[in-house]
């Protein structure tokens, strides 16, 4: 099975082609606010695969990033009529288990568990005490981004071919929201804007 793979949750990105397990492209881009540019001149470079299956990355993670990524995914799929999916971003890291850790902003952080190749429950939403109390001392840990009292954390994004080599734990390709949407209001004393 020939499996495209993107992955855009974070700050950067991949793009990756996977036939029966082996890689036979991998692009990675610089995805600042999850800017989606990146995204497709990855998706470009990776060539015109003929592939079964497209899946990709759900988060945690960033709202453009995920938005922009999924949206990709479902157009290049219903291009082809191949099936789309979805898998949790926290399952693309090198290493069968391992704690993951990111910033979900206003003051918390997510904290997922993989077992064997597996996310064990879904990702948790804590205050930075208690994720890094859950996290213990006997596994690898890897964060999104640098946080602040976790210097033993390995950081880097998650990568679109390992997580293609996890298809098994796919499932719908809809974002992981651990938390509404943030929504900036507007200023109060601006008048209200009308149709003209």
């Amino acid at each position: 099975m020939r499996i495209l793979a993107l992955e855009n949750s974070g700050s950067a990105g991949s793009v990756a082609v996977v036939c029966d397990g082996k890689v036979e492209s991998l692009e990675f881009f610089s995805s600042p606010r999850g800017r989606g540019s990146g995204l497709f001149a990855a998706m470009a470079s990776a060539g015109r695969p003929d592939v079964d299956l497209v899946l990709v990355g759900t988060g945690p993670g960033g709202y453009n990033g995920l938005r922009t990524s999924i949206a990709a995914a479902w157009g290049f799929a219903h291009a082809r009529k191949i099936p789309v999916a979805g898998a949790c971003s926290l399952l693309g890291f090198d290493a069968p288990d391992y704690f993951v850790l990111g910033d979900a902003r206003a003051g918390e952080w997510f904290c997922g568990r993989v077992t064997d190749g597996h996310l064990i429950g879904a990702p948790e939403l804590l205050p930075p005490d208690l994720a890094i109390a859950r996290i213990g001392h006997e596994i690898p840990v890897f964060s999104t981004t640098a946080l602040p009292g976790l210097a033993r954390a390995n950081v880097q994004s998650p990568r679109a071919d390992l997580l293609a080599a996890r298809a098994g734990d796919a499932g719908p390709a809809q974002p992981i929201y651990l938390k509404p949407p943030h929504i900036t209001k507007a200023r109060s004393g601006l008048p209200p804007m009308h149709a003209q």
